[in-house]
């Protein structure tokens, strides 16, 4: 019994350390999205920072339970492992959770993007309640090398009203500038009359991002969102192993303090009896 037990905790502490390096995994992927969410947040219609949060916490959680599992390996209580398996069974409940919103997500990215992108290049260059805007798609210019929602003639578009109507030509007949943020080397003014004539869109200047931030941006967030639910989605089978693995260890751990706790109960039984004999033969001793 004891080598079947030592066994078991020998296993039961390398799942610990994988769903260890599982919530440090989580928790890696879900802040890195994150953050590139919550940066071009109002171009994708704040849809997935949320999302991302959520597998924050949840390899958080992961990390914390790992760390009760060692606990309760190394100092051989059932109570520890009883408070791994409940936390585990919580974590998978959530997960499950969390890879059904992230694959219906990423189905519905698109939609989010388009929505979002479409309302920043119309009020692109606005300041007060409308730089948010701005900055989004500032944001995704320098993130995924890109300008403009399907490329940088739609600058010179009135789909980016705001920034057409601000940056005509002398002769009102087309924008000469593009966002600073378009440039390939990002500085103040690299953007500024670019144009003295009107621009050939098959011929763009040679110091530009080109490329359509829609496809890039789609493709990206798409990559990521795949990505951590097919994650969340493999490492549940690791957890559901390391959950009917824990249930052996603590029933074998419960039966061990069962045990102790009768053998001690019989040896106090046991004790307190010689005394009383004691007693009893120093009484009859002294009659």
């Amino acid at each position: 019994m004891e080598v079947k037990v030592a066994t078991l905790s020998t296993i039961a502490n390398f799942f610990n350390f994988v769903i260890l390096l599982i919530g440090l995994a989580l928790t890696g992927v879900g802040a890195y999205v994150f953050t590139l969410t919550e940066d071009i947040g109002t171009a994708i219609n704040n849809e997935l920072s949320p999302i991302m949060l959520v597998l924050v916490v949840i390899g958080s959680v992961l990390v914390v339970t790992a760390l009760i599992g060692f606990c309760g390996v190394f100092r051989k209580q059932s109570l520890f492992l009883s408070g791994f398996l409940a936390a585990m069974i919580i974590t998978l409940l959530a997960q499950f959770a969390a890879v059904v919103i992230l694959f219906t997500s990423n189905s519905a990215c698109h939609y989010y993007i388009h929505d979002g992108m479409k309302y920043s290049m119309l009020f692109y260059g606005k300041a007060g309640i409308n730089q948010k805007y701005t900055d989004a798609m500032d944001n995704i210019h320098k993130k995924v090398d890109c300008c403009g929602q399907y490329g940088w003639m739609e600058f010179l578009s009135t789909n980016a009203s705001n920034w057409y109507s601000n940056h005509l030509d002398s002769r009102g007949l087309f924008a000469e500038s593009l966002p600073d943020t378009c440039c390939k080397e990002y500085k103040e003014g690299c953007g500024k009359n670019l144009f003295k004539t009107y621009p050939d869109p098959d011929n763009p200047p040679a110091t530009i991002r080109t490329d359509a931030c829609w496809e890039k941006t789609n493709d990206l967030l798409q990559f990521w969102l795949l990505l951590s639910g097919f994650m969340a989605l493999a490492f549940m089978f690791i957890q559901v192993m390391a959950v009917f693995l824990n249930v052996a260890l603590q029933k074998r751990y419960k039966e061990h303090e069962d045990y102790q706790l009768q053998t001690h109960k019989v040896a106090t039984v046991k004790e307190a009896k010689e005394k009383m004999n004691a007693k009893q033969n120093t009484y009859s001793t002294a009659v």
